[in-house]
């Protein structure tokens, strides 16, 4: 059986607070709720999925300097 991965393991490597470690093994497909934890295959994939390239980053980037922002307003 392969090992799992745990909400410490998680915090070790990102170096953030339990709540969010345990919020990215539960955005894992499959993982397991007591004791929390989700195969290493599972984490690598999810691992992948956040992986952001360049071209997605510079259009995320064109959109958000797109231009100016109009907030419409009511004065009372």
């Amino acid at each position: 059986m392969e090992p799992l991965i745990t909400v410490k393991d998680v915090k070790d490597r990102y170096k953030c607070s339990g709540p969010t470690a345990r919020k990215y093994i539960r955005q894992c497909n499959p993982h397991m709720e007591s004791p929390l934890g989700t195969p290493e295959w599972a984490f690598r994939e999810w691992e992948s999925g956040r992986v952001v390239t360049a071209g997605k980053r510079e259009k995320a980037i064109k959109r958000l300097t797109a231009g100016r922002v109009i907030v419409p307003r009511k004065r009372g």
